[in-house]
């Protein structure tokens, strides 16, 4: 049940503005907000909040949907290397939203970019935007402030989605959700840490290899899951133990229908059965593993590399060391990696822009993702090439990653509980 001091902060005209496009734009807006680190059941309070002026290079979304990420419950209680740069802060930093509004240089360059997008050359007018297709966007970078009903956020920091095919779903005046929405919204974050990281440790088409993972029934396990089974790549799934045999059974059956192969106890001993070493020698051997506990469980899963394997921890969720048995290190020579998105695409975002002779007049977001021209650096680079395969994977049904919806207004609650819930993770939407 949502606090009742931050219900009573609520305007009641303003709750029913965030859950309604009308292609306003708003003076204020609803928000999750920090004035300190903290654990985010208690940092966390729904507020309202003023809506920044809209910058010359800024776009103002009204937000769709923003998944809890366990990396956003970090930045709260401050254990994360991203911090906010002043207090009071605004939580999340992945999401979906529609644009409202554009900056002057952004109008300006794209209707100069689209000439042939409206009659008069400027389908970027706040007119255009509310009555024409939808212009949805992703987050492309961290540090958005997502857990809100609208915000002003650098075009740069944005990825253009598909412009006409949106589904209903976000039309004015339309109350159903489709499934693939859930997915867009998580395709910044969850979706391009499996992606890449199927991509860059292990040629998995070429060694014939298998993946072997913990923390499953994460969104990152979830989506890693169903890449490989695109891919034609077996996944064994070591999965914690559960309450009872039954809710065991329950997951490990959700995991198979994912797509995968085998389905462990994460106990450090189910996968050593002489049944399971049986089954395990039916597939080509583990060469990859991905690693989001930490611990134990890491240990576990880099015992089961095979010669010249590569374990990639990207979480930790045990908040315990990750750890590469003795053994494995000296007689199989099992490599330990890390992997972060935020740094790979930052990176990659210095490399574009090294390899063009930018004028110091060109805008800041010109060789950036909100509405790349084909010629430009991002249209060629390798965080294009990414965040397009995964946004045709979802669009093309191959990714199910199923949300607890809750609305803002009883965020601040589900939140505390953690990042997932049940069976899917906890995904705010802001017209709930």
């Amino acid at each position: 049940m949502l606090r009742a001091a931050a219900r009573r902060a609520l305007p009641a005209a303003l709750a029913r503005g965030a859950r309604r496009y009308t292609g306003h734009a708003p003076s204020s807006t609803l928000a999750l907000v920090y004035d300190n680190h903290g654990h985010p059941s208690k940092a966390l309070r729904l507020r309202e909040v003023p809506v920044p002026p809209l910058g010359p290079d800024d776009v103002l979304v009204e937000m769709i949907a923003s998944p809890v990420n366990p990396a956003d419950l970090n930045v709260v209680e401050g254990t994360y290397p991203i911090r906010p740069g002043t207090f009071p802060a605004i939580g999340g930093n992945e999401g979906l939203g529609r644009v409202m509004r554009v900056g002057e240089r952004v109008r300006a360059a794209l209707a100069t970019r689209y000439p042939t997008e409206s009659n008069n050359g400027d389908a970027f007018s706040p007119e255009s935007l509310a009555r024409g297709a939808p212009l949805h966007v992703v987050t492309a970078e961290p540090g958005c402030g997502t857990w809100r009903a609208h915000a002003v956020i650098p075009a740069r920091k944005l990825r253009t989605l598909q412009r006409g095919t949106e589904p209903a779903s976000v039309l004015p005046g339309a109350s159903a959700h489709e499934p693939y929405l859930e997915e867009l919204a998580q395709m910044s974050v969850n979706v391009q840490t499996a992606w890449r990281m199927l991509e860059d440790f292990v040629r998995l088409d070429y060694e014939q290899a298998t993946v072997v993972l913990n923390a499953p029934m994460s969104a990152v396990g979830r989506a890693a899951i169903q890449l490989c089974k695109h891919r034609g790549v077996d996944v064994v799934a070591l999965l914690r133990p559960r309450p009872s045999h039954e809710a065991f059974a329950a997951d490990a059956n959700r995991l198979v229908e994912l797509g995968a192969s085998l389905v462990f106890d994460d106990d450090g001993a189910a996968h050593r059965t002489t049944d399971a070493r049986s089954r395990l020698a039916n597939l080509p051997p583990i060469k990859l593993a991905l690693n989001g506990v930490g611990g134990a469980s890491c240990v576990n899963a880099a015992s089961m590399l095979a010669r010249d394997g590569v374990v990639v921890t990207y979480g930790g969720m045990s908040k315990q060391p990750a750890g590469i048995p003795t053994g494995a290190a000296i007689f199989k020579n099992v490599a330990a990696r890390g992997f972060w998105l935020t740094r790979w695409l930052e990176d990659r975002r210095m490399e574009e822009e090294a390899s063009v002779h930018t004028d110091p007049s060109v805008v800041p977001w010109a060789h950036g993702s909100f509405m790349p021209p084909s010629d430009s650096a991002y249209a060629k680079g390798k965080r294009h090439a990414m965040a397009t395969e995964c946004e045709r994977l979802i669009r093309a049904g191959t990714l199910n990653l199923p949300t607890r919806r809750v609305g803002l207004e009883e965020a601040v609650d589900v939140i505390g509980e953690g990042a997932s819930v049940g069976a899917g993770k906890t995904m705010i939407w802001m017209r709930e």
